[in-house]
């Protein structure tokens, strides 16, 4: 059985595991698959951070970590006690998902690896669409369908369980293969799947809170709770004291507020609405070109950093739109992904950065990073630049 992403290799030390309890089988003389569940979860949903149909799983805890009944420590053959995600495991990883073409799917109780036993169809839970390293382990955007995203909600579905690649001398996560929405966690101290992760707060109680506060004296990092606490603790004849010197202060507000519209503006110092909303429009339109010309510049800059990635290796054809973007929006991120990356030998030499025609490569690489940005300004391709510029 070939797993997405990881090609079937005659080295002993890796062995893929599906976590799903107390069920094993081999999959041929270079990989056996062991099959457990292992509930590592994160509130998975459509958080209003993430759009409706979106959400965010943790796919993988930082660290050490291992199942209830033992494994990895338990199985034959096998010297590590736990498995392991660090950093730099989980930065391996990443770059590994990045490059590769075909989606990752989230499905349920793992059928897309059982349906050729069991003979039942394999639906789809969502897909995942962008994995993140935080501080507390590896995390996932998944898009979801409309029954899964119901089913998270009504609660048929709380934990999630990953199919990943791993080191048997190490005990390191090498590639995730799949996830599948489960019931039957093998961790324990993971948090229970949420149809919802961010709550969108009621403005108008955030506000009453956010007086009371200073009200109070209490920091602005006091909940409703605190605010309670608070007030119980006054006597009522201070709170109504309390209350009145800000009805005093009230009144001083509203009365020097109609004091200053009897009184004609100062043309010297203040503008119409009309000529400051013009300046304001203009100053947008001025910060979004510097932007532009910005994204541009980036874009120039690290086209040959892109170039390079491609060719040798440590970037797919299929992520070139995604490294453009990232060249635009985070060129930080982008040079510290290409600097990570490293080149996968079956596309070496298999794909060029530019129109794909032959002997354009070394015409291509003698264009400048001036020459570039021009390109970029004038919508042209560094292939119709450099004729343009031969010509003359």
């Amino acid at each position: 059985m070939v797993i997405p992403g990881n090609p079937q290799t005659a080295d002993a030390r890796q062995s893929f595991f599906r976590l799903r309890p107390w069920y094993t089988r081999a999959m041929n003389t270079h990989t056996t698959q062991h099959a457990l569940i292992v509930a590592l979860t994160d509130e998975a949903t459509m958080s209003t951070g993430y759009g409706e149909t979106t959400g965010r799983i943790q796919v993988f805890p930082v660290g050490s970590f291992a199942a209830r009944d033992g494994r990895p420590g338990n199985i034959t053959g096998v010297t590590v006690t736990a498995w392991r995600l660090t950093a730099d495991d989980a930065q391996a990883l990443v770059n590994r998902w990045f490059r590769r073409k075909t989606r990752t799917v989230v499905d349920y109780e793992h059928q897309t690896h059982l349906s050729d036993k069991n003979g039942q169809p394999a639906p789809a839970a969502g897909w995942i669409e962008g994995l993140e390293i935080t501080a507390e382990g590896l995390f996932a955007t998944v898009e979801w369908t409309d029954r899964a995203r119901a089913a998270i909600r009504a609660k048929e579905y709380q934990y999630i369980s990953p199919v990943f690649a791993w080191d048997k001398t190490t005990g390191a996560v090498l590639d995730l293969v799949s996830v599948a929405l489960t019931n039957h966690p093998a961790l324990d101290g993971m948090q229970p799947a949420q149809a919802k992760t961010i709550e969108e707060g009621n403005p108008h109680m955030e506000k009453l809170l956010a007086m009371l506060r200073k009200l109070l004296g209490l920091p602005e990092t006091a909940d409703d709770a605190a605010c309670t606490a608070a007030l119980a603790t006054l006597p009522q004849e201070n709170l109504i004291a309390l209350l009145k010197s800000k009805d005093d202060a009230l009144t001083v507000a509203q009365t020097a507020i109609a004091t200053a519209k009897a009184t004609p503006p100062d043309a010297s110092q203040y503008v119409s609405i009309a000529t400051f909303q013009s300046v304001q429009t203009e100053a947008a339109q001025l910060r979004a070109k510097v932007a532009e010309l910005e994204g541009a510049q980036s874009v120039a800059a690290l086209s040959a950093d892109i170039d390079a990635a491609l060719k040798d290796g440590r970037l797919a054809v299929s992520a070139k739109d995604w490294a453009l973007g990232m060249a635009k929006s985070n060129p930080d991120s982008l040079r510290a992904f290409l600097k990570a990356a490293t080149p996968i030998e079956a596309l070496k030499g298999q794909q060029s950065a530019a129109s794909g025609q032959p002997g354009d490569d070394a015409g291509l690489a003698s264009l400048t990073a001036e020459d570039k940005y021009v390109c970029a300004q004038l919508g042209m391709t560094e292939a119709d630049y450099l004729k343009a510029k031969e010509a003359k």
